[in-house]
């Protein structure tokens, strides 16, 4: 297995790597906006060869960088000057402009659910909500007038 690509960057392997490739179909992020447009994937860390999710972070005074998996259900993360402890919750940041990521709503377990939007035209109408909590791994996909869970998506590749 290769430790670095062509560019130098590191890759990074999931370690549910195995689970997702045994599934015929999988949901993977291929870009996703800020407020102001930025294109949050980025070849920086990668996951199994696809550019992760760089998002910043930020607690009060601590700031740093997270890689989430573009991987729908791939909890896989990777953590840049944070040490990010379980049940902490953060703000979530455009690692490029410093804009703060827009509230979508509240998730179960109290925290908020901050959107990633899918287009350029930043619509809520389709956008991923992923949860500020550490540990807490509820996130949503909404596309259009649906709400796709990771169940769904299992629920919908088993009818295929």
């Amino acid at each position: 297995m290769r430790l670095f690509d062509d560019q130098g960057m590191m890759i990074f392997p999931s370690p549910l790597s195995p689970e997702f490739r045994e599934r015929k179909h999988v949901l993977v992020v291929s870009a996703c906006y800020c407020p102001n447009r930025h294109n949050l994937v980025n070849s920086r860390a990668q996951f199994n060869e696809f550019d992760g999710i760089l998002l910043r972070l930020r607690k009060g005074e601590e700031d740093g960088l997270v890689a989430l998996s573009p991987v729908y259900g791939d909890r896989s993360r990777i953590s840049l000057g944070l040490r990010l402890e379980r049940n902490d919750v953060y703000i979530l940041l455009c690692p490029e402009c410093g804009a703060t990521l827009p509230v979508y709503d509240q998730c179960d377990c109290g925290a908020d659910l901050f959107a990633l939007f899918m287009t350029e035209d930043v619509s809520f109408a389709n956008c991923i909500c992923v949860c500020s909590r550490v540990g807490c791994h509820h996130s949503v996909v909404r596309h259009g007038n649906e709400v796709l869970t990771e169940t769904a998506i299992q629920h919908l590749a088993r009818r295929t």
